[in-house]
């Protein structure tokens, strides 16, 4: 009996092992094309090269390089996002560019500084090595009076102005930089309001969308312009029936410095009736299921979607509304995890969307 239990343990160690040497390694590699001088509020050119490592047979999905700008050599929270680009599957030993339009911030102190650049910044793939997924790079910003774009919406629209809570509406909007300066990417967040005016500490996050480069106005042009729509985005079952506002606010978090301030936000009329059926509420719970919750930080998060059909795609987001990471299930796929050893403690929401289905669980890391 002992050596049966031994060799049973023995072929476990050895699927594990043969599992772990099967996982692919994303690093940053060279030639790389990266300013060593930028000037605040600068438009700059950058890019550099994924590859995957590993055993012959392993490969990656999302093979994605975010861009930085770091006070330091170390990446964390505190660094400027200035951007991200992805490769499609690639298999070991291949590898792809990925380049960006980096708007260097316009309000960054002259000095010293690094470029950062990460593989897999979203943790979209699991890795036989996670350590080697940042390179950095010395760079040099100067002060100087840069021309700054002015993002603005035109002609926003909702999907349904009448909307039961717990139920679902949409959003669709031109968005347009009428500045001199060009502009990153940049975000657009979506926001349940009793009144008109933006507020982040009692305005409830709906949602969130990320836009890409907009050149700035010139020659004697009114800007460039681009469309966006939020298809879903969910009323909280728990809102009070009443007259609301849906807020679409372009550069919530003030990431980036605009010529003009003011006009960042557009109010649509939303009135919320009545709650869904008991039966809608139990169709959005089986929609949906996550597990442990409150979850321990590093435990992961078990999550079962029911019929969620094919295209459907979980979004992890912070309480600010930030994407952590995100994944798409398969056709058919109704269990997932994600891995949340990296994550902080704190709030977040685990959302799933696909046709016909919008489900949004809030959840809790300790």
């Amino acid at each position: 009996m002992k050596k049966i239990l031994l060799s049973c343990w023995l072929l476990v160690g050895l699927i594990v092992s043969l599992k772990a040497q099967n996982r692919p390694d994303l690093i940053v590699v060279a030639p790389y094309s990266l300013p060593t001088a930028v000037q605040a509020g600068g438009t700059y050119t950058m890019s550099a090269h994924i590859r995957v490592n590993g055993n012959p047979g392993a490969g990656a999905q999302f093979n994605c390089v975010g861009y930085y700008l770091s006070a330091n050599s170390a990446w964390d929270a505190t660094d400027a996002y200035l951007g991200s680009s992805c490769q499609g599957l690639l298999m070991a030993g291949q590898s792809g560019p990925t380049s960006i339009t980096a708007i260097i911030p316009a309000l960054v102190s002259p000095g010293g500084y690094y470029l950062v650049l990460v593989a897999d910044p979203l943790n979209a793939e699991l890795e036989s090595d996670e350590t080697n997924n940042v390179v950095t790079f010395p760079v040099q910003v100067t002060s100087g009076t840069p021309a700054l774009p002015d993002l603005e919406l035109w002609r926003p629209s909702i999907s349904f102005s009448t909307v039961p809570a717990g139920g679902n509406t949409g959003a669709f909007s031109f968005i347009f930089n009428r500045g001199a300066g060009g502009v990153g990417a940049h975000e657009v967040g979506f926001y349940l309001s009793a009144d008109t005016v933006f507020s982040a500490s009692t305005d409830v996050f709906m949602g969130q969308i990320t836009g890409g480069s907009l050149a700035g106005a010139s020659n004697g042009s009114t800007g460039t312009g681009t469309v966006f729509s939020a298809p879903l985005l969910a009323v909280p079952a728990t809102t009070a029936p009443g007259s609301y506002y849906l807020l679409l606010v372009i550069d919530q978090r003030n990431l980036i410095a605009e010529s003009n301030e003011n006009n960042n936000s557009r109010a649509l009329r939303l009135v919320v009736t009545g709650t869904l059926s008991k039966r809608a509420v139990t169709a959005s719970e089986e929609a949906l299921q996550v597990y442990p919750n409150p979850a321990a930080s590093g435990s992961g998060l078990k999550i079962r979607t029911g019929a969620a059909g094919p295209a459907a795609k979980l979004t992890l987001t912070d309480a600010m509304g930030r994407t952590v990471m995100q994944q798409t299930l398969q056709p058919a796929q109704t269990e997932a995890s994600l891995d949340t050893r990296r994550l902080p403690a704190g709030i977040y929401l685990v959302r799933l969307t696909a046709a016909g289905v919008a489900a949004t669980r809030r959840v809790v890391i300790n």
